[in-house]
Order: structure tokens, then sequence, then C-alpha cells
């Protein structure tokens, strides 16, 4: 029975869900400030844009749960998600927030 797979294996874990929901709420509002940007005549911030995106790619990265350094990536995503919402507070920065407080719960849920 080598190579196959225990029927009973779960394919997702707590870690892997909460990283799923903070990387939908990480794409979502790089979309939305995107667009709120456009809509105001003004440029989106590079920074800004590619932190978002930078922490979407180290959550999906993070959702694989035989990655290595799976906790380390979800933990780096929610500390520069949490430092981007605290900077957007005042526009666009709760869900952000939240969503980097997702990703270091799913950082200490994880096993490797």
């Amino acid at each position: 029975m080598t190579g196959e797979r225990d029927p009973y294996e779960r394919r997702f874990d707590a870690g892997t869900v909460l990283a799923a929901l903070a990387a939908m709420i990480a794409v979502l509002m790089s979309i939305w400030y995107v667009a709120l940007m456009a809509q105001e005549g003004g440029r989106p911030v590079a920074w800004f844009t590619g932190g978002l995106v930078g922490c979407a790619v180290l959550l999906a990265y993070g959702m694989v749960r035989t990655a290595r350094r799976r906790g380390t990536a979800l933990a780096i995503a929610g500390v520069v998600l949490i430092v981007l919402g605290y900077l957007a507070l005042l526009s666009i920065g709760l869900p952000i927030l939240v969503a980097g407080v997702l990703a270091v719960i799913a950082a200490a849920v994880t096993r490797r």
C-alpha cells in the first residue's frame, strides 16, 4: 500500500483554511485599492500594491500543507499585512488588518 493516500486524511487543515481566507482578502483589497485610486484619478502606490500582492503569494504558498517553511511564510505575510493595514487604517486598512491576524493565527496552528 505504498504510495496510496489514506482516504481519511484531511485535505485541508485549519492553517490552510485561514490562509485561504487571508489570501482572498488580500487579493480583493489589492483590486479594490487599484480601482479606488483609478476612480479618484490617482495612481496606486507601488510598494503598497506590491506588498499586498506579495503577501497573497506567500499566503498561497502557505496553503500547501507539505510546503517547507510554511509557518514562516504565513507569519511573514501576517506581519506585513498587519503593518500595511495599520498604515491604511483610515481608508481600507481594517480588512487588511483582519487578513494579517488570520495569517498570524494560521502560522501559529501549522506544524511545518
